[in-house]
C-alpha cells in the first residue's frame, strides 16, 4: 500500500465552510502519519477531512486505511464502501475495499471489485492510470493469497490514495 505524488479529488463543497475548505492538507499529514505508524493522527488527520467535508471520498478511504492498520477489516470495508459511494472510480478505494475483503475471506465480493477494476482498466485502455494496473495486480495476488498481498514498499504502509 503506497501513497502516490498524484492529488486526489479531494473538493466536495457540502457548506459554505466546506467550501473553503482544502483537504489535501491534512490528507497528507494523514498519509504521512500512517506511514511511520502513528494510526492517532492519522485518524485525527481523516476525522477532521469528513468533519469538513462528510462525502469526501479521500477522507473515507484514509478513514479505512487507519481500521485496516489496526485490524479492523469489518470497519475498513464500511469505509471504503461510503467512499465509493461518493466516487465509484475512486481507484484506492475499491482497491483496498479488495483486499479487506479477500482478508476476511470474502472472495466473491473481492472479486467483484476486481472485475469493476478490470472495467475501469477496459474503458481507457492504454490511457490508464499506472496504479489501476497496480490496482487489479495487487487484488489478484490477495485474492490467490487468500489474504492481503505484500506492501509493494514495506517501509510504506499506506494505500496507493492519489494525494
Amino acid at each position: 500500500m503506497l501513497a502516490s505524488a498524484a492529488s486526489p479529488a479531494l473538493a466536495v463543497a457540502e457548506s459554505p465552510a466546506a467550501t473553503s475548505y482544502d483537504s489535501t492538507k491534512d490528507y497528507r499529514k494523514g498519509v504521512e502519519a500512517l506511514r511511520v505508524g502513528k494510526l492517532e493522527q492519522a485518524e485525527t488527520a481523516a476525522k477532521a477531512i469528513l468533519d469538513a467535508q462528510p462525502q469526501q471520498a479521500a477522507g473515507r478511504q484514509l478513514l479505512g486505511l487507519v481500521k485496516v492498520k489496526k485490524g479492523d477489516f469489518a470497519g475498513a470495508v464500511g469505509e471504503f464502501d461510503k467512499a465509493l459511494a461518493s466516487d465509484p472510480q475512486f481507484i484506492p478505494a475499491r482497491e483496498e475495499r479488495a483486499v479487506a475483503l479477500a482478508r476476511l475471506g470474502q472472495s466473491d465480493k473481492a472479486r467483484a471489485d476486481l472485475e469493476a477494476l478490470k472495467t475501469q482498466a477496459a474503458a481507457c485502455a492504454k490511457a490508464c492510470k499506472p496504479e489501476l494496473r497496480t490496482a487489479i495486480s495487487r487484488v489478484e495476488a490477495a485474492l490467490a493469497a487468500g489474504r492481503p498481498a505484500a506492501s509493494r514498499d514495506a517501509a510504506n504502509p499506506v494505500a496507493r490514495a492519489a494525494l
